[in-house]
């Protein structure tokens, strides 16, 4: 059995408000077969990562979303890629301990394009 401690990103509740939410992506997570989505990305209001409650409604064609807190979230980007902030969360929560990896499963909704960095350019 692993005893490593995880080191949890910084959770905290906050009130529902509007949200502007950039390098986002919609995070499923499935446990006992019960589904929730719920947005994450990197809030540019506060410069910090935001994981929302429940989606109740999502519009790609607007690029608008409400979720269970009645939060109303405006979506700048297109969802794929996720922000570093938002990313370590992502990871945090997909890194399921062994002993619930046949209860749980956390992935995301929308394909991420790979980074292919600075070193990727055509030079020919």
């Amino acid at each position: 059995m692993d005893l490593t401690m995880r080191k949890a990103p910084a959770i905290h509740s906050v009130p529902p408000g509007r949200i502007a939410l950039s390098e986002w992506n919609i995070v499923v997570i499935e446990i006992d077969g019960e589904i929730q989505e719920k947005f994450l990305g990197l809030d540019v209001n506060t410069n910090e990562f935001r994981i929302s409650s429940q989606i109740k409604e999502y519009n790609p064609e607007e690029n608008t979303g409400l979720t269970q807190s009645g939060s109303v979230y405006q979506l700048l980007d297109e969802p794929g890629s996720l922000h570093p902030k938002a990313q370590e969360v992502y990871d945090y929560l997909s890194n399921t301990p062994e002993e619930l990896k046949q209860r749980v499963e956390v992935s995301l909704k929308f394909p991420v394009e790979p980074d292919n960095g600075p070193e990727a350019t055509d030079e020919q």
